[in-house]
């Protein structure tokens, strides 16, 4: 349903719900912001869906390192500069603005600690990275969800709109977070040989 409102992106369509009034803004280098999110954000979100898939099966090992190395350079190339510009200039003022910028530096920043413990090895520690650069990924579908419900529900204001720039990927990461926490606290105490596999895991 999202891939479906590109139909009023290209070209633009200033009657349509994210493009009103911006006809003055969707020029200069805000404009080619915009474009870039658009193209760069679904191939990223669907490389990280086929690395979270491909990431845990050896005969995949090739195709996985070189898909993560175009999700990293399509995210910290691409979407984190990208979003930051849109940030600039977020409906409902500075407020969401400031959520945007803030998940968009949390994608790129938890993408640059995959790649470095993919790098030294740390196999686990690298899973866990990914996980949360995917979930950051994903927040904007969460993001579009709810603001399409706040909009049936006829409670859609600038208010609900800063509320989910900040709790769309908060609360994802939050749950996130959680499971690892009870995770960890529920496995059984492991003995040193088996603690040394699991590192290695």
């Amino acid at each position: 349903m999202i891939l479906w409102e590109y139909r009023n992106y290209f070209p633009p369509n200033y009657e349509s719900a994210f493009l009103t009034g911006r006809r003055d803004s969707l020029v200069g280098v805000y404009g080619a912001a915009f474009y870039l999110h658009l193209l760069s954000a679904p191939v990223a979100l669907l490389l990280g869906g086929w690395l979270l898939f491909s990431g845990p099966r050896s005969r995949h090992t090739t195709l996985h390192q070189i898909s993560g190395r175009i999700q990293a350079m399509l995210v910290l190339c691409l979407l984190v500069p990208s979003g930051l510009v849109m940030a600039s200039q977020a409906l409902a003022g500075p407020i969401a603005g400031s959520g945007f910028a803030s998940l968009a530096f949390a994608t790129g920043g938890s993408m640059i600690v995959a790649v470095i413990e993919a790098r030294h090895g740390r196999r686990s520690s690298h899973r866990r990275w990914a996980t949360r650069c995917f979930i950051l990924l994903a927040s904007p579908l969460l993001l579009r969800m709810v603001t399409g419900a706040t909009i049936v529900l006829d409670i859609e204001s600038a208010f609900t709109y800063r509320l989910n720039a900040w709790l769309s990927w908060l609360i994802p990461l939050g749950i996130h977070q959680g499971w690892l926490v009870l995770r960890r606290f529920n496995r059984k105490p492991l003995s040193r040989k088996s603690a040394r596999k699991e590192s290695f895991a």
